[in-house]
């Protein structure tokens, strides 16, 4: 009994403690984190399910999709009709809708690593969407492949908010896990490692350190006889121009922690050997 009073008083005292610090951070977050306006190039539409920023040729087309439902996009996303879902961190599943001139994929966003057990997907404030869009922007203008954005909608959630990001999707593509599952032929393997090196080298060359290059951040699509590597999740990037190196052995010791989790877990049918092997043709000249 005594204890259960001690635990209750804990549990509440712990709540009253998360809610200050909830408090000081939004009071004294910088004022970029409190601008409502959307980043350039993006309008402010009111859905029935809560606010957005979407691209203009877009956002005619998204509300139609969207029409009355208060139904969150991803699941709008998963009930629409051949929706493919995919393994992330979070929900992730393509839109079709006839309006549309291609299916959009929806990704529900989430925290990682630490805070992923306290905050799961639940955010401040909408800064997370901003970093991704203005990261977006950076890498498609250094040539680098990363799907385009076309809207982000938040979602009230008490003194938080969820946000659902949604990209074009990029046709013929797969991750590269799942293109590796498959066990394709040495021509088509040999082609995805070249495209997976110089996606590398360009990450490298303009200073791209990204912090989750886990194998399923990288997209492969078939283009035109070729194949071409995108990255993905691009919220947690760094910019490092002046540390080439450091920025090109960060990325490959990623992808490689990455590949031999795969392997471990049983998502490779791969022998440590096999694995080796294709981990020193990603490594020469990336």
């Amino acid at each position: 009994m005594i204890h259960g009073i001690y635990a209750r008083e804990s549990d509440l005292i712990f709540g009253h403690v998360l809610a200050g610090i909830i408090f000081q951070l939004d009071a004294y977050l910088p004022p970029l984190l409190k601008d409502a306006s959307p980043p350039t190039n993006f309008t402010a539409r009111a859905l029935p399910c809560g606010a957005s920023w979407l691209r203009p040729q877009w956002a005619d087309h998204i509300v139609a999709a969207v029409g009355q439902s208060r139904a969150p996009v991803i699941a709008l996303a998963l009930a629409s009709k051949g929706s493919q879902s995919f393994r992330g961190r979070s929900a992730v599943a393509t839109w079709n809708y006839a309006a549309f001139s291609c299916p959009l994929v929806v990704r529900r966003c989430g925290h990682g690593g630490f805070w992923r057990n306290f905050a799961a997907d639940r955010y401040l404030s909408d800064h997370r969407a901003r970093i991704e869009i203005e990261h977006s922007r950076r890498i498609q203008k250094h040539g680098i492949a990363t799907p385009d954005i076309v809207g982000v909608v938040f979602y009230k959630s008490g003194f938080f908010q969820r946000m659902d990001v949604l990209t074009v999707q990029v046709p013929n593509s797969v991750d590269l896990v799942a293109f590796l599952k498959c066990r394709p032929a040495q021509q088509q393997l040999q082609g995805a490692l070249v495209a997976v090196r110089n996606l590398l080298a360009q990450c490298a060359a303009n200073g791209l350190l990204h912090n989750d290059l886990n194998a399923r951040n990288i997209l492969l699509a078939n283009i035109e006889h070729s194949i071409r590597a995108y990255v993905l999740d691009v919220e947690d990037v760094a910019w490092a121009p002046e540390k080439v190196e450091h920025v090109r052995a960060a990325n490959l010791a990623r992808l490689e922690r990455s590949l031999r989790k795969r392997l471990r877990i049983g998502d490779l049918d791969f022998t440590p050997q096999e694995l080796q092997a294709l981990l020193s043709e990603i490594q020469s000249h990336a």
